[in-house]
């Protein structure tokens, strides 16, 4: 049955024509007994011809009927005429998303605030088992800054299996998800959270992510194709904003936002950053075309600095009245100069000259004794740098040339020795000559060590590095452990989602706290606590990846996980 404008059905009178589509009309309609202004949604074909479609316009009446949120359009009635069935619902005075975009770009603080907003309805239907499965900007409408999601007429109800058939799909094809284009029969809201990215990317951007010619070469993108990074098309969105689209249309369920309230946490974050329109519009009101200067800022054009005002003309300033002159003999009398300051330079002049005699006396008492010392010596390095180490041999090619120390204690009686092969002279190897003893302290080494560090062997002195004590070797700090890359780009994944449910959870405690403020009332102690430990963990867990600690970042991730948990269960979610 059609009906013509001026037509009654029921209680209701044919105002207008709203949409069509293959399957239903909707009309905008008038109540004749309240006079309110409601949508009225017709299905086409009669319901004893087309049963499928009959009890999938009765399913959509079910859904719509358990659902009741500010960003839902809400059922009011359903009714039988004439074997077709009639939905009468919220009359949504505004314009679809898709009629947006094809005036024009839309700016990314609205486009961020109006996914946030059916966000909002994607988690509230979700938490009800109630997965949409036709997410498009078509069936979004915004009227005064507030968006309705429309359409539930493809919606199914997670336990719903028996109007699930193998190999069918529904939907729009360039907002299928991957699984929902494959006729997927178990799909979950993740589905709905694809569709939904794809629908951000278009408002970013203005193109959507996957073209093609044919619905088999839409469909294939969708499974295949990479998108291009919407930062790329558009070079003035934010980097926050890039990843959280390409994170919502991964191709893997398991890589998106796992809840929609995640997804809406993610991007109330980026909407803080962002300049809103309406702020722009109100300083650009006198200008409303770009002037030089203007800059852009998130998308949004900037109105340029304003002009500093020009200073006042140059006014003379009458000088203050002097004072009256004093006679000199009532004037008081200046104070006394300061006395100088005392300083120590003369005692350190005197000191400096009596250290200079006191090295010049040494070095005139000392100098002709080493000379002589030296000269006598010949090469042979002072007495103090030589370390006796064995017992000189009775018989020697060479008579020795180096003049024994007088602290160092010889035999009466020396005879020449002859330098025995390196390769016996240790200690143990050489045997000391009749009649003469070695004492413990005194002994002459094959090869002398002196004190600067050089070795003398056969008369030529050889530079030696002294070997570094095995004390060195065993203390030194244990080389660094490998870094787990992959772990803290795993745990980095964890702690942002983390934060996203955390900043949702934040948002629904200031509101409770808020409104039990206004009560004369506050939050529960043990959950004021809570909240408190959550933000603390998750701080502590960004330090961690910081400074690269994966296990300290673990731990604090599991312990902000379980506070998250006991907030979301208190908040109902």
């Amino acid at each position: 049955m059609a009906f013509e404008i001026g037509d009654t059905a029921g209680d209701y009178q044919i105002v207008g024509v709203l949409g069509a589509g293959g399957m239903g009309k909707v009309y905008k309609v008038r109540n004749v007994i309240s006079d309110r202004i409601e949508a009225m949604k017709v299905l086409l074909p009669n319901l004893a011809e087309a049963p499928e479609l009959a009890d999938r316009f009765i399913r959509e009446i079910k859904l719509l009927a358990s659902l009741s949120h500010p960003n839902i359009a809400a059922l009011h009635t359903a009714l039988r005429l004439e074997n077709q069935l009639l939905m009468v619902m919220e009359f949504v005075d505004g314009r679809s998303l898709d009629d947006l975009l094809r005036e024009g770009p839309i700016s990314i603080w609205d486009s961020v605030d109006y996914m946030s907003q059916a966000l909002s309805a994607l988690s509230y239907a979700h938490e009800r088992g109630v997965v949409h499965r036709d997410i498009k900007p078509a069936n979004m409408m915004v009227t005064d800054g507030q968006l309705k999601l429309m359409d539930f007429g493809v919606a199914k109800a997670v336990a719903d299996r028996k109007l699930t058939m193998t190999g069918t799909t529904l939907g729009s094809l360039y907002y299928m998800s991957p699984e929902q284009v494959q006729g997927s029969p178990t799909l979950d809201g993740r589905s709905d959270l694809y569709s939904m990215g794809i629908a951000l990317y278009e408002l970013a951007t203005g193109k959507r992510p996957f073209q093609g010619d044919s619905d088999y070469s839409i469909m294939a993108a969708q499974l295949q194709q990479q998108p291009v990074p919407p930062i790329q098309v558009d070079p003035t969105l934010p980097a926050a904003l890039n990843e959280i689209i390409l994170t919502a249309i991964e191709k893997d369920p398991a890589n998106r936002f796992q809840s929609a309230q995640a997804f809406r946490g993610a991007l109330e974050s980026v909407k803080q950053g962002l300049v809103r329109p309406s702020q722009v519009r109100r300083a650009t009101a006198a200008s409303p075309e770009p002037t030089p200067g203007a800059t852009r800022t998130a998308g949004v054009l900037s109105p340029p600095p304003a002009p500093q005002a020009a200073p006042p003309p140059f006014q003379p300033v009458a000088a203050p009245p002097a004072p009256p002159v004093q006679p000199m003999w009532a004037q008081p009398a200046p104070p006394p100069p300061p006395p100088p300051a005392r300083g120590h330079r003369g005692l350190y002049m005197a000191l400096g000259a009596l250290v200079a005699v006191a090295v010049l006396v040494v070095a005139a008492t000392q100098l002709p004794r080493w000379y002589r010392a030296f000269a006598g010596a010949g090469s042979v390095q002072p007495p103090a740098a030589v370390e006796v180490q064995q017992q000189q041999p009775a018989q020697a090619a060479q008579p020795a040339q180096e003049v024994q120390p007088a602290a160092v204690t010889q035999p009466a009686e020396q005879a020449p020795f002859t330098e025995p092969p390196r390769e016996a002279a240790t200690p143990s190897a050489v045997a000391p000559a009749a009649g003469q003893t070695t004492p413990a302290a005194v002994r002459t080494p094959a090869t002398r060590r002196l004190s600067s560090g050089r070795r003398q062997s056969g008369g030529a002195e050889q530079y030696a590095t002294p070997a570094q004590p095995p004390a060195a070797v065993e203390n030194a700090p244990p080389a660094p452990p490998p870094v787990d890359t992959k772990g803290l780009e795993n745990a980095r994944e964890r702690l942002a989602m983390l934060g996203a449910r955390a900043n949702a959870v934040r948002g629904s405690l200031q509101n409770l706290e808020r409104q039990q403020r206004a009560d004369g009332l506050g939050l529960r102690t043990d959950i004021s606590a809570s909240w408190k430990r959550m933000e603390f963990l998750l701080d502590e867990a960004d330090a961690a990846l910081r400074r690269q600690d994966l296990a300290a970042a673990r731990r604090n991730l599991n312990l902000a996980d379980r506070e998250t948990d006991k907030l979301e269960n208190f908040l109902g979610r």
